[in-house]
């Protein structure tokens, strides 16, 4: 996961005077750049306002392209072994560069070299994981560094040694020595590791009623713990040796990488330090001192909501020292019905309900705000007091069914990863087993799929599909504890919508189902989002929105041979219709930046509303879709702010998907009018010429675009 940041202006002010000398080669560039049309122009900007397009000043955004996918493990990859294993070989290979350069021993020279091989090796094998190799290379650099030392002992003796380059002399020890801390503290960073990775198979195996040994995960995380704080010391004095280096007193290659080096090893510094900070909401949300409990929310993304799909069951969860105490599965409409107090529902609702309940908490996109209302909502109609908050999306189920294997259901049969669907969706909506309790079935089925999933066998395949359904928004957690909310923010899990700067475009179309149907499996959703820019900066935005029911009588025919399988026969035309076959009718938002003003529309009767909570604007409408059948709302809307062509513009846009969608379809255009393009992000786009720029992509994940301007 890469993370993108802003483009934004630089700390110089300066204008550009296109008749210096220095100014008017840029000119001709840009000249040339207009005169050839359907251009890729890769240079880059010498403008020095303008910095990364994949955005350098923005670290909380995160973009995933989403093909091919290969998940890290665990608390391996928030560690961001990878980076740090970059760090040891851009600083530590300066120092064979230099005795290259220096012309040491060439015994000396070779020692370090090999030492630096080491490290390389010992980085690469922790980023893979490998920790009985990466602890072994380590112990080699280490070795090295040491030898090299103690046969450079003369350099910091003799203080005439390199006296033409002053305290060079000083800047090679220096360099040898952070190599020493740097190789240790990659040895206790690469056992902490090998401990954290642990814990989801002790975890597992622990809440396996068939294991009789148990471990205590907490205690194994206070050992991993220890280690990390060791190597974060010897990372401080890596950090230390490295900062006492005069860059300026070295030769320019060398003090280039040695000014680069501080900036990075900085940066890496303060990421393990929020690592380390964080281990302690570890040991809260695993009960380390007291019981933690979880309320989950089981929200069917079959009939779409703002935070993934409607609250039709929850979950109590207890957990004490890692050990599962509690999971009780509740019906939400038993907790709603039993109270009798009347709350007026906020804005985004009031179309549909005049008294608010839990089952309709998660009415903001923004899961912080949303599970916030769903704890208070909880709690307030008479449950236990919560301390965290889980949403998990059915649509998951699937993935780990296909772990599990087939999960028996009591008399009834086994629920597979093709057919729980239908089979949950149907018993419980045509009442098949009892119209007193007819969420029954999940009663049964939680229990003995918990029992199922939990083999260590399973661990790796669990991690790596819960991985990717954070990234995609299927999985979203919430905390009152301000140390654990930071913790799920460093993991992503918070579902928090992006916050946006004063000159930044912003696309998120978040539906709301009002039809009871569970039909939106069936919706397939096309977004187009043009963009016109103007030579005076002035920014035009078109959103096209097309929502396509793909129902067919195929699809029950092909419901009628799997419930007969489980002794069904017939299916009532009201329950065909709540399945899927209905109309779909959603409440549609659509997010734009604060300020947004409503050109024209057609397709639907739109209203331009304010989120309090979100400081953004957003055009609300309703759709309604039946089977076969295909609805398009057109909107157009000019921005808040004007584009500043200081000699060049960057236009900038962020698009985030709807938690538990299953990714619409997304087509990005953006439109020069008497401007033409210089750079455009990111560079994999359908087309492009000097005049627009056309991207083709989904919202699986947040999708994030840019491109620089000039008259």
């Amino acid at each position: 996961m890469k993370n993108l940041r802003d483009i934004q202006e630089g700390t110089s002010k300066e204008k550009i005077d296109l008749r210096k000398p220095k100014d008017l080669e840029l000119r001709k560039k840009a000249e040339t750049l207009k005169k050839s049309k359907n251009i890729l122009y890769k240079k880059t900007p010498t403008v020095k306002e303008v910095k990364d397009l994949s955005g350098n000043d923005n670290p909380s955004y995160s973009y995933i392209k989403g093909k091919s996918y290969k998940a890290p493990k665990f608390i391996g990859n928030i560690l961001k072994i990878g980076i740090f294993g970059f760090i040891i070989v851009f600083v530590l290979n300066s120092v064979s560069i230099y005795f290259q350069g220096k012309s040491l021993k060439k015994e000396i020279s070779n020692i370090a070299y090999e030492g630096i091989s080491y490290l390389v090796d010992a980085g690469k094998s922790a980023t893979k994981i490998q920790f009985e190799n990466a602890l072994e290379t380590f112990d080699k650099a280490l070795k090295n560094f040491s030898t090299a030392e103690n046969d450079l002992w003369f350099i910091s003796k003799d203080k005439t040694f390199y006296a033409s380059d002053n305290n060079a002399g000083n800047a090679v020890e220096s360099l040898l020595q952070s190599g020493k801390h740097f190789a240790i503290a990659g040895k206790y960073f690469t056992e902490a590791l090998d401990e954290f990775n642990k814990i989801p198979v002790f975890f597992v195996s622990k809440n396996n009623p068939e294991t009789t040994q148990k471990v205590s995960i907490t205690e194994l995380l206070k050992k991993g713990l220890d280690k990390t704080e060791i190597a974060l010391k010897e990372i401080a004095s890596a950090t230390e040796k490295i900062k006492n280096i005069d860059e300026k007193s070295l030769p320019t290659e060398i003090g280039s990488r040695i000014t680069l080096a501080k900036q990075k090893i900085n940066e890496v510094s303060g990421i393990l330090k929020t690592i380390s900070e964080s281990f302690p909401s570890l040991l809260k949300l695993l009960g380390d001192e007291k019981l933690h409990r979880y309320l989950i929310l089981l929200q069917n993304n079959n009939e779409i909501r703002a935070t993934g799909g409607f609250i039709g069951s929850y979950a109590i969860v207890e957990i004490q020292d890692g050990y599962i105490e509690k999971l009780d599965v509740h019906d939400v409409y038993d907790i709603d019905g039993s109270y009798k107090g009347v709350i007026e529902p906020p804005e985004e609702l009031k179309f549909f309900t005049t008294n608010w309940r839990f089952r309709d908490s998660n009415y903001s996109p923004d899961f912080k705000v949303a599970a916030a209302k769903a704890k208070w909502f909880l709690e307030t109609e008479g449950g236990p007091e919560i301390d965290t908050v889980i949403a998990i999306n059915q649509g998951l189920l699937k993935d780990m069914l296909e772990i599990s294997g087939p999960v028996q259901v009591g008399n009834f049969g086994k629920l597979n990863s093709e057919n729980y669907n239908l089979l949950l969706s149907f018993i419980i909506e045509s009442k098949y087993w009892g119209a007193e309790d007819p969420k029954h079935i999940l009663k049964v089925f939680i229990p003995e799929f918990k029992n199922q999933i939990m083999k260590e066998e399973n661990v790796s395949k669990m991690m790596s599909k819960l991985y990717k359904a954070i990234q995609q928004k299927h999985i979203m957690a919430y905390s009152s504890d301000p140390q654990v909310e930071a913790l799920f923010e460093s993991f992503g899990l918070n579902g928090e919508m992006n916050k946006l700067k004063n000159d930044e475009d912003y696309l998120s179309v978040i539906n709301t189902s009002v039809g009871g149907t569970k039909s939106d499996q069936f919706i397939e959703e096309k977004i187009y989002h043009n963009t016109t820019i103007d030579k005076f900066g002035t920014v035009i935005d078109e959103v096209n929105i097309k929502r396509t029911h793909l129902w067919t009588d195929s699809i029950y025919y092909q419901w009628k041979k799997t419930l007969g399988a489980y002794g069904i026969d017939g299916m009532p035309d009201q329950i065909i219709d709540i399945l899927g076959r209905g109309r779909n009718k959603v409440s549609t938002r659509v997010y734009v930046p604060d300020g947004a003003i409503l050109l024209s529309s057609t397709g639907a009767e739109i209203q331009t509303k304010y989120d309090r909570d979100l400081k953004k604007t957003y055009f609300i409408f309703q759709v309604e879709v039946k089977a076969g059948e295909s609805k398009e709302i057109n909107i157009k809307y000019q921005l808040p702010f004007r584009l500043d062509f200081s000699p060049m513009a960057t236009y900038k846009m962020y698009a985030d998907k709807q938690p538990g969608s299953r990714g619409s379809i997304l087509t990005k255009e953006i439109h020069g009018n008497e401007i033409h393009n210089l750079e455009f992000y990111p560079v994999d786009q359908k087309s492009s010429t000097n005049k627009e720029i056309n991207y083709e992509t989904n919202l699986v994940y947040n999708r994030y675009f840019s491109s620089i301007w000039e008259k």
